[in-house]
């Protein structure tokens, strides 16, 4: 019979010590090097900004004159979310129909019913308003 090595592995509290320390070490120049990183954008945008109003200012002018495409264009640069403006408009549906009803006032009903629920099938957008302003059935 073959004699098998019982050996048992002694680990002392200095070498758990170690490894956490060790582990430590790594976590932390993990995050330096994320620190580098976050600085470096920070200066990158800090540039960014400053080359945009040092070209609109000339000289030692005290003014400058900045439109919202410009400024939409910094913000692109940046990687910010882009200035919006508010557009309405109206939109005029005619369309011809024939509705079997009892009477006209049922049939006025039954088509401003149909043409009414159009409202929930448009997607008037996260900020965005719609109003139906009228409805105007004729026979």
């Amino acid at each position: 019979m073959s004699e098998e090595n019982n050996q048992e592995v002694v680990v002392s509290p200095l070498d758990v010590v170690q490894k956490e320390i060790d582990k430590l070490k790594q976590d932390l120049e993990a995050e330096e090097v994320r620190a580098r990183g976050y600085r470096d954008e920070i200066f990158k945008l800090r540039n960014t900004v400053h080359e945009f109003f040092d070209e609109r200012f000339n000289g030692g002018e005290e003014e400058a004159e900045v439109n919202r495409d410009d400024v939409n264009e910094l913000l692109g640069d940046i990687g910010a979310n882009l200035l919006q403006q508010e557009y309405e408009g109206r939109v005029t549906i005619s369309f011809s129909f024939t509705v079997k009803a009892e009477s006209e006032d049922e049939a006025r009903e039954i088509v401003e019913n149909a043409v009414g629920g159009l409202e929930s099938q448009i997607d008037a957008g996260n900020d965005d308003s719609y109003s139906e302003e009228s409805i105007e059935v004729e026979f």
